[in-house]
């Protein structure tokens, strides 16, 4: 068992969308995913729980969907095209290679975590595939929903340049609960190529103005460094996006998981450590996307 599919957390997509309150784990334990493109989808049940879906924290569920596919890259296209090329077929080639390799390839499959928040209505996976979005679709149809809703922020409510801008010059904190860990990517675009600068040390005198220097040769933020507590790093892009994630415990809970302990320990391990992932990623959703998009209508369906 590879237990590193149902912790691991480097990036997360995050969605408004409104499970039914009534009877949404039942739901979700007796759910059918169709196939879709080739891909077949099913909520898994979880290692640890003998059951699909976990509660954690406040008001919140845990689940994983798992996709299984026939990974056919390009360079495996590509090769078992110029093959049959050799061996004299020249009618539809690499129709006919895709066909061949479909059937003796063997499957391949990831795992899509999910957190869902009943109380905010945020729906958080560890990915942003374009297979994972597929995966959020499905569930939309099992509760026979409209749509979900992306989170989409206007550049004039959005306004992490001027928090960056008022943090180098008035030292305000650009974030509750969440610190910026004082290394920015800065970007510049131009007709013919973007150019980017990294700022360092900036809660250093120097490194202000280094910065401060950036932004007036007209270079705007791409993404900040940032740090909740000593338990995750993360990088904040311009559209709000939380990218790089490294959380504090993770290869040492990875390597518990995989130890000899009892499975009652690692149980125990495994409910305590989602239970962390999802209270610090609502302090951060709260204190982010959340905070931005107050009074903020969205309606940007996925």
């Amino acid at each position: 068992m590879n237990y590193q599919d149902y912790i691991k957390m480097n990036q997360i997509g995050v969605y408004s969308i409104a499970f039914p309150t009534e009877k949404v784990v039942e739901t979700l334990e007796n759910a059918v995913l169709d196939e879709r493109g080739g891909v077949k989808f099913e909520i898994v049940k979880n290692p640890f729980a003998d059951k699909k879906v976990i509660e954690v924290g406040e008001d919140g569920l845990f689940f994983s969907v798992r996709a299984e596919f026939k990974n056919l890259t390009k360079e495996l296209v590509a090769h078992k095209t110029y093959e049959l090329s050799q061996d004299g077929v020249s009618f539809e080639v690499e129709l006919e290679a895709r066909s061949q390799l479909y059937q003796i390839i063997p499957p391949s499959s990831e795992i899509y975590n999910f957190f869902y928040n009943r109380t905010t209505e945020m729906l958080i996976v560890n990915s942003n595939s374009k297979r994972s979005k597929t995966a959020i679709m499905q569930l939309i149809q099992v509760f026979g929903l409209a749509g979900v809703k992306s989170i989409i922020v206007s550049d004039e409510k959005l306004g992490i340049n001027k928090r960056f801008v008022d943090f180098i010059e008035n030292q305000t904190p650009m974030f509750k609960f969440v610190n910026f860990n004082h290394t920015a990517t800065l970007r510049k675009d131009t007709h013919n190529e973007k150019s980017h600068r990294t700022c360092r040390h900036l809660d250093s005198a120097k490194g202000k103005e280094n910065a401060l220097q950036v932004l007036n040769d007209g270079f705007y933020v791409q993404s900040l460094e940032m740090i909740y507590l000593d338990v995750l790093r993360f990088k904040l892009d311009e559209d709000l996006h939380i990218r790089n994630m490294r959380f504090k415990d993770y290869a040492t809970t990875l390597r518990n998981l995989h130890s000899d302990e009892a499975f009652y320990y690692k149980r125990g391990r495994f409910y305590e450590y989602i239970g962390m992932q999802y209270d610090t990623l609502n302090k951060i959703m709260r204190s982010t996307v959340l905070e931005f998009t107050q009074e903020t209508k969205l309606e940007q369906f996925a």
